[in-house]
């Protein structure tokens, strides 16, 4: 029999393709699936798809799940989904509604208060939580001082549990805020082990967390993700979600973006340029939101061991600066225009207008951006340039010239803005700053400086972002007094006359005489300035409306939906639309992968197709 050679060959290479296709599509396909399992376990925050998660997108990071030591925002965040308080936040101007306790009343002489406590609260782990772990809660820090929460526990002499649904607290003496402290319920049984504060401090407080709050955390991945798990039980009724997970984002702007894919559910921290381009979007609502928060530049006024510089001690030369700080242009440039040039510790259109605890400068007395006036300020102050270098001199430290570190933190392009504009201004003076970009955990030890275990600050000037916790303005006010040194006082500025303006202002119990003690106490404060107040940034939110209801704004109409500390309604009772589809929750990076993996399937496939209908006329 003849036969062509070429043609068979040729033939048999055609049959082997058909034969092999399949199988390659089919480990194609498993490659796929293989990948798409693969991209799932890189985004290791995405639980399974039966369950309801609402998915939080942030750009900050918690430093610690134990609430006595932690200090940023997000670790707060978290200790109120954690957490129980006695009383509790509202929704209108974060006034106090019941917690933990369920009614309260007050003596005759105004020193005891007795709260009921719920029934039948259970810990996470499923044991009893009863008086007695309230009682031992407020004990526990007060014993061991710990600092987060001591101005909240001043006056406190006394707490006792009579029986399990009953707490009595003795005050020293009359206390204003005795229904609005901000201290978390802690459960005995957890806790009651450490035997000193350099115990409790020590302790991590790794997941699963044991509190009695409406989440518990159960998982943490540093620098990626928190989950939480609702709590069925809670006594203020189950989360209507099952799940919680916040993620975190280095670049806003992927945050953003992600929003719009419906990797995230809500967005915290949005670029400012982001807020009309997501507002613009049907399936979203994003705000420029009011928020309880400043930006301040602190001093390092310290009297003690310091490797301040000395010129910062005196209230006189911080005043002087403060003419040649322009806050308008702060607010534009920094932050597009989305934020509010500050004056005073409290934020302005925030509070309930019949008690307003913001206090305003008189024009005869508020610092306006004028270098001339900073210049003479400077000078009658006894600071001028003495040798001709143009660079001022300090009378009180040998004439020596006036060298100062300015600090902005790496995390906050915000205050690297503001660094880089008030060192300008502090040049033109005849100053000489020497302005850096520092990590926050640099900032925070260097705040927080020991040597031979003496308490010695190392820093001179820097710029940070506070969002207080708790509505009530004893304890912000409180963190300014002496004994706070060493703790939230990093200013370590000392002034008794707003000491003792603090203790009336917390034995007061008329709101408006308060308020009035409370101004007073800030008007000290700007004088002195040992911070120097400079914007009001508001809380860039966004938020999927499409696919997720009840959402609530507080305080209501001008505040956020999350990132409250004070409040944590949203998470527990914003839930899925009727009807809304379920996200598979996957990130940007994760679907442009499985995108690009689909359609690399599809070019085999289409070469194979092609290949072997062009090879057709040369069967057998």
């Amino acid at each position: 029999m003849k036969y062509d050679k070429a043609r068979v060959g040729r033939a048999l290479v055609v049959r082997l393709a058909r034969l092999v296709a399949p199988v390659l599509l089919t480990v194609m396909a498993v490659s796929l699936v293989a990948g798409l399992a693969g991209a799932a376990a890189a985004d290791e925050a995405s639980p399974p798809v039966a369950k309801t998660v609402l998915r939080v997108g942030w750009t900050t990071e918690p430093d610690s799940l134990n609430p006595f030591t932690g200090l940023q925002q997000s670790s707060y965040e978290l200790y109120h989904l954690s957490y129980d308080f006695l009383t509790d936040f509202g929704t209108g101007y974060l006034e106090t509604v019941p917690g933990l306790a369920e009614s309260w009343e007050r003596s005759a002489d105004g020193l005891t208060w007795t709260f009921k406590i719920r029934k039948g609260v259970t810990w996470h782990d499923g044991r009893p939580l009863t008086a007695r772990d309230v009682a031992f809660s407020y004990d526990f820090q007060i014993r061991y001082r710990l600092g987060n929460y001591l101005s909240a526990l001043d006056g406190i002499e006394k707490v006792t549990a009579p029986d399990d649904a009953t707490v009595v607290i003795r005050c020293s003496r009359s206390k204003a805020d005795i229904t609005a402290m901000w201290v978390p319920i802690v459960p005995e049984h957890i806790w009651g082990r450490f035997k000193s504060a350099k115990e409790v401090t020590a302790y991590a407080n790794t997941p699963p967390v044991v509190g009695s709050g409406p989440f518990q955390v159960v998982e943490w991945k540093r620098g990626v993700f928190v989950r939480c798990v609702a709590n069925k039980h809670h006594w203020g009724g189950p989360p209507k979600v099952d799940e919680l997970v916040f993620t975190r984002y280095t670049n806003p702007d992927t945050l953003a973006q992600d929003l719009k894919l419906g990797t995230i559910d809500l967005a915290i921290d949005i670029p400012p340029a982001q807020v009309s381009a997501l507002a613009a979007d049907s399936d979203l609502d994003a705000f420029a939101c009011a928020q309880k928060a400043f930006d301040y530049l602190s001093f390092n006024c310290y009297e003690g061991p310091s490797h301040g510089d000395p010129v910062l001690r005196d209230a006189a030369f911080r005043a002087a600066l403060n003419w040649a700080v322009d806050k308008d242009k702060l607010v534009e440039l920094a932050y597009q225009g989305l934020a509010d040039p500050a004056d005073s510790l409290f934020e302005r259109d925030f509070y309930d207008p019949a008690l307003d605890w913001h206090w305003t400068p008189p024009p005869d007395m508020a610092f306006t951006f004028d270098l001339d006036k900073a210049r003479r300020a400077l000078a009658d102050a006894g600071y001028v340039d003495t040798d001709g270098d143009g660079v001022l001199n300090d009378p009180r430290n040998g004439g020596g010239d006036v060298r100062l570190r300015l600090w902005a933190r790496r995390a906050s392009l915000q205050s690297q803005i503001m660094g880089k504009l008030i060192t300008g201004w502090w040049r033109r003076l005849g100053l000489d700053i020497r302005y850096s970009v520092q990590d926050d955990g640099v900032i925070i030890d260097r705040c927080f400086n020991y040597e031979g275990g003496r308490y010695t600050p190392d820093f001179d000037m820097y710029i940070w972002s506070w969002q207080p916790s708790g509505s009530d303005p004893g304890r912000r006010l409180g963190y300014f007094r002496t004994v706070q040194m060493e703790n939230q006082n990093e200013a370590c500025w000392s002034n008794a006359r707003y000491d003792r303006l603090w203790e009336e202002q917390a034995q007061e119990l008329d709101p408006q005489k308060r308020k009035a003690i409370v101004w007073k106490m800030q008007e000290i404060f700007y004088r002195e300035s040992p911070n120097i107040v400079l914007t009001y940034p508001k809380l860039l939110e966004a938020w999927d409306v499409s696919r997720w209801e009840g959402w609530t704004r507080i305080p209501r109409k001008v505040g956020a939906v999350a990132y409250i500390t004070d409040n944590v309604r949203n998470y527990v009772m914003v839930h899925p639309r009727p009807g809304s589809e379920a996200r598979d929750g996957r990130s940007a990076t994760t679907v442009l992968a499985v995108a690009g993996a689909v359609i690399l399937v599809l070019v085999v496939v289409v070469w194979l197709v092609a290949r072997l209908r062009g090879r057709r006329g040369e069967e057998v």
